[in-house]
C-alpha cells in the first residue's frame, strides 16, 4: 500500500486514507466542492454503496449520476442494488420500461419500449450528456496496483472510461484489500476476474488509470484522487 501511495504520487495523483466511511464521504466532498461540482458522474462500485455516497452528495446540493445500466435503473426507481454483479436483476423488462416512461421527462410518452435495445438505446441518450456535463467522476477499483501505481477498471459497458476521462477530476475509492504487488499478479487476477463473474474470457473493457493527464494526452482528467478505506478491515485482519 505505501508503493502503490508512492507511485500514484509520482504519476502526479494524490492519495487519501480513511479509517472509516465518514471520513471517506467527507474527502470525497470536500474534493467536489474545491472543483465547485454540481454533478458527480459514478461507475459501479460497491464501496460506494458501502458508504453510502449517493445519499451523502444530494445532502451536499451535488448530484450523483449512476452510468452503469443497471445502477441507472434502480437510482431512477431509488432502490439499492439487488446482485454485486447485475444490480437490477430483480427487475423485468415491463418494470424496467415503466420507470423510463415515468422518469425521463420530455420525451415521446407514446413511444414504444417493447424491446431490451429500445430501453438500452434510450439510457445511452439520456447518460450521453451526463457524462459530457459531469464535473467529477468517481470510480471503484477492480484492483490498485503497486509497481506502477495503476487502478484497473473492468466494465462490459464502457461507463467506467467515460466516468473517469472525461470529466477534469477523477476519484477512484477503493478499500485496502484491492491491492496486488505487481502487473503480472493483476493480469492473473483479471483471467480469473472475468470467468467467475460473468463467464467470460475477458471483459468487453479493462483499463489501466495511472495518474492524471499527460502534456502529451489527449483527454482524462487534470486531478486525479485516490481514497484507501478501511473502514473496520484492519481489525479484521
Amino acid at each position: 500500500l505505501e508503493r502503490y501511495e508512492a507511485e500514484v504520487m509520482a504519476a502526479g495523483g494524490q492519495v487519501h486514507w480513511c479509517t472509516d466511511a465518514d471520513a471517506a464521504r467527507a474527502k470525497i466532498t470536500e474534493i467536489c466542492k474545491a472543483a465547485g461540482a454540481k454533478t458527480v458522474t459514478k461507475s459501479k462500485s460497491m464501496i460506494g454503496e458501502e458508504i453510502a455516497i449517493n445519499g451523502h452528495l444530494e445532502s451536499k446540493d451535488i448530484t450523483p449520476v449512476e452510468t452503469d445500466l443497471g445502477e441507472y435503473i434502480i437510482q431512477l426507481r431509488d432502490e439499492p442494488p439487488s446482485h454485486i454483479i447485475a444490480p437490477a436483476v430483480h427487475l423485468t423488462m415491463d418494470q424496467v420500461a415503466d420507470t423510463f416512461m415515468a422518469r425521463h421527462e420530455g420525451l415521446d410518452p407514446t413511444r414504444a419500449l417493447d424491446e431490451p435495445r429500445k430501453l438500452l438505446e434510450e439510457a445511452r441518450a439520456q447518460l450521453r450528456d451526463k457524462f459530457i456535463g459531469a464535473d467529477v467522476g468517481l470510480t471503484g477499483a477492480n484492483m490498485l496496483i503497486a509497481e506502477t501505481g495503476s487502478n484497473v477498471l473492468v466494465t462490459n459497458e464502457g461507463n467506467a472510461d467515460l466516468t473517469y476521462s472525461l470529466p477534469k477530476v477523477h476519484i477512484a475509492i477503493a478499500s485496502l484489500e484491492k491491492i496486488v504487488p505487481t502487473l503480472e499478479d493483476a493480469a492473473t487476477i483479471l483471467r480469473v476476474l472475468a470467468r467467475s463473474a460473468t463467464g467470460q474470457e475477458m471483459s468487453v473493457y479493462t483499463t489501466f488509470c495511472t495518474g492524471p493527464r499527460r502534456e502529451a494526452d489527449t483527454d482524462g482528467p487534470e486531478e486525479y484522487h485516490v481514497v484507501l478505506l478501511d473502514n473496520g478491515r484492519s481489525k479484521l485482519i
